[in-house]
């Protein structure tokens, strides 16, 4: 009898979890991660960062006097993984930008 009774209990927390997990994945944000945690997108983001990392430090080397070794840093983390912690905050960027509008209220008062 117990254990029926836990086993009706397992089921109902297992479905709940199932349904918590389809209903986050029918929000924006839930939709927009499921899509981006995919390789294709992630690959792209990753080839487009190191691109844009060539590029700003070939310039910053050329401009501003930094040293070679800048390039290969950028080009293989800096560059790759900032523009994937960017698209990864994306979607709160309105939140942060609200939370930071209601300090400077705050501060301005």
């Amino acid at each position: 009898m117990i254990e029926e009774e836990l086993y009706v209990l397992e089921e109902k927390e297992d479905i709940s979890d199932r349904k918590a997990k389809i209903e986050s994945k029918n929000t924006f944000m839930g939709k927009y991660y499921a899509y981006l945690l995919h390789k294709g997108p992630m690959k792209g983001l990753l080839i487009a960062g190191a691109i844009l990392g060539l590029i700003v430090s070939v310039y910053l080397m050329v401009g501003g006097g930094f040293s070679w070794w800048w390039i290969p840093l950028s080009i293989m983390f800096i560059g790759p993984i900032g523009l994937v912690f960017f698209a990864l905050i994306l979607p709160f960027i309105p939140y942060i930008l609200y939370g930071i509008l209601i300090i400077i209220i705050e501060m301005m008062s």
